[in-house]
């Protein structure tokens, strides 16, 4: 029997990644990575998921033996393969990506939110593996989440659980991508973080950042406050252990409404390492509900990096049921 061929896709706003994996093989034997149309029609964001899949597919496949798993931002509906809306991408609201991919393919399809499919991947092969209840959240341009509860993908009666970087922080806060104020993402984001501190850099605040932020203040960015906290600058660790302890809040939370295992972070944001995890576990240990929460809890970063929405894909394709009514029939 030939082993079945699953390609996983990552539909970004700036990128298109798509991999190709031969049975339960985690290293893909194809890859490719293309430019996201920026254009206020689907026709073109379309066809670039195609040419993706195109890319990375042999032409000798055996259709019928083939799985797709696309990953996309924004609220999606993995019962009906729509993706209703994306931050900033209006051609992607009411986008029927499953119909349109059963078109060209005699395949099965998958579509997911790309922050559930990367907490598929972790908890699948990365950091999540041997824990059968993980929160995940990927903290970076923006913040995604993704929650397995009991071994299976939590996603609600619509498919549209687990946006955890949606959840309101402070009702009188910043406004989010998604036009809400004082979402988790509007306050522990790159961008967030960066915009906080220029915010303090013009309130008089003193750092190594000073002169950059005097020259230009928009080249004070998230990859800049974490070179200077890793350096050293006392500001830029400030900062940092400032957005530590507002997730560490943000986590305790979680454990009374999930109580995992395991809190797994990822996402760009983490490149800052110990700098981030130490004041976030000892905030969770400070605002948990109960000492319980905490007993078989570990709090860490991912593990896959970049491949977790990929692999998060594999995993799907090769079992279908951690995403619940996502049967393509």
């Amino acid at each position: 029997m030939a082993r079945p061929n699953s390609i996983a896709v990552d539909l970004g706003g700036t990128h298109i990644r798509a991999a190709l994996f031969l049975g339960q093989d985690t290293t893909p034997v194809r890859h490719t990575r293309g430019l996201t149309p920026h254009t206020p029609d689907q026709a073109p964001i379309l066809e670039a998921v195609a040419l993706a899949i195109q890319d990375v597919l042999p032409p000798d496949t055996d259709l019928a033996n083939l799985s797709i798993a696309v990953g996309t931002p924004g609220p999606v509906d993995p019962f009906r393969g729509v993706v209703l809306s994306a931050p900033n991408i209006p051609a992607w609201r009411d986008l029927p990506l499953r119909d349109w991919l059963l078109s060209r393919y005699a395949a099965t399809v998958y579509i997911a939110n790309d922050a559930n499919l990367a907490a598929l991947g972790e908890w699948t092969y990365g950091a999540g593996q041997g824990a059968a209840d993980i929160v995940y959240l990927t903290l970076g341009t923006g913040i995604g989440g993704g929650v397995i509860s009991g071994g299976r993908l939590l996603l609600g009666s619509r498919g549209l659980g687990g946006e955890l970087g949606h959840v309101t922080i402070d009702p009188r806060g910043p406004r989010c991508g998604c036009g809400r104020r004082g979402h988790l993402e509007a306050l522990a984001s790159g961008p967030a973080i960066a915009r906080e501190a220029r915010a303090r850099l013009a309130a008089g605040a003193s750092s190594s950042l000073s002169r950059l932020y005097r020259s230009d203040p928009l080249t004070v960015t998230a990859e800049r406050i974490a070179d200077a906290a890793r350096q050293g600058d006392a500001f830029s660790q400030t900062l940092v252990a400032d957005t530590g302890a507002l997730l560490a809040r943000f986590i305790a939370d979680c454990l009374a409404v999930f109580s995992p295992q395991r809190v797994i972070l990822g996402g760009g944001v983490m490149g800052l390492g110990e700098l981030l995890l130490a004041p976030i576990r000892e905030g969770v240990a400070n605002h948990a509900m109960a000492a319980v929460y905490l007993e078989q809890l570990t709090i860490c970063a991912a593990q896959l990096g970049d491949d977790a929405g990929l692999l998060g894909g594999l995993a799907l394709c090769l079992n279908p049921a951690l995403q619940p009514g996502s049967v393509v029939v």
